[in-house]
């Protein structure tokens, strides 16, 4: 660029910060502004996290003959704001760090999640996964009903398992078979055991 093209330039580029509208936004992340109907190809600057929209108002910066838009200063549709980042979003507080909002939604195709403790409370939980495993030491639970469906369940206790009901009912609509070392069936009022075949010993 000879002498002339460079006064020129520099002469083009307006001094300090002003304000512009955005016309285009372009894949690599640049953008095209509008000012007092002259247009500008600029960057958006690291700071500026709230990614601009065409028809935002915009504030801009030259810097070294480069345009640099600093931030959004007022959004076509304001009930929508997208925060962007180029690369890893890290988001530190020495505090507590609370979300609040109408809908909460996340999409990631992998996520990690480490709660030394955690407390969760809500009307209503949903799941649909295609395969869940729950590893740990102790699981308590306590429901007023509890409903299980499932083609198979396959349920190994190594020790004791114990079940205490107020009314227990058994059916198999094929084979039942009950076996152990030994085996006690008592009760205080009725024991009944009624089929068309009995087999003892």
């Amino acid at each position: 660029m000879n002498n002339i093209n460079h006064q020129l330039l520099t002469a083009a580029i307006p001094v300090g910060q002003f304000a512009a509208l955005v016309t285009h936004c372009f894949d690599d992340g640049s953008l095209m502004v509008e000012s007092e109907g002259r247009g500008w190809h600029c960057r958006r600057a690291v700071s500026c996290v709230i990614a601009p929209q065409v028809g935002d108002i915009v504030l801009m910066s030259a810097v070294e003959n480069q345009m640099w838009l600093l931030a959004v200063l007022e959004r076509l549709n304001p009930n929508s704001a997208e925060l962007s980042v180029p690369g890893d979003l890290h988001i530190t507080s020495q505090g507590a760090l609370s979300l609040s909002s109408e809908a909460l939604n996340i999409n990631a195709v992998q996520g990690d999640c480490h709660i030394s403790e955690m407390n969760y409370s809500g009307e209503k939980i949903s799941a649909w996964v295609s395969l869940s495993r729950i590893v740990g030491k102790r699981a308590e639970s306590v429901w007023q009903t509890v409903t299980q469906l499932s083609q198979q369940l396959f349920r190994h206790t190594r020790q004791t398992e114990h079940v205490r009901a107020g009314q227990l009912d058994m059916k198999a609509e094929d084979y039942l078979r009950l076996h152990a070392q030994n085996t006690v069936i008592t009760s205080k009022a009725i024991t009944k055991v009624d089929s068309e075949q009995i087999h003892m010993g």
